[in-house]
């Protein structure tokens, strides 16, 4: 069954024609051009663009985390399991 669906692709590509034009008619395609100026290939480029402005990194502050049975932060009175940690 397969082999027969090949067959007939084939009968059809092999049998099937391109129409072609008249050279007169048929334009090449233009490459588009761009602008290359912009574009940073030397290694003195980039290096003296990362000196000119240097990053500061600032420290992470993590928080103290709740835990399931210390009292909630929102002053309820209620454990933190039974109160906002509940979802």
């Amino acid at each position: 069954m397969v082999t027969g669906i090949y067959k007939d692709i084939v009968s059809l590509l092999n049998n099937s024609q391109i129409p072609l034009q008249e050279p007169q008619n048929v334009r090449s395609a233009q490459v588009p051009t761009s602008d290359n100026n912009k574009l940073k290939t030397g290694r003195e480029e980039v290096t003296a663009q990362q000196t000119s402005r240097p990053e500061i990194t600032q420290p992470v502050k993590v928080e103290k985390k709740v835990g399931r049975n210390d009292p909630c932060p929102c002053g309820s009175g209620k454990k933190y399991k039974n109160c906002h940690g509940r979802e």
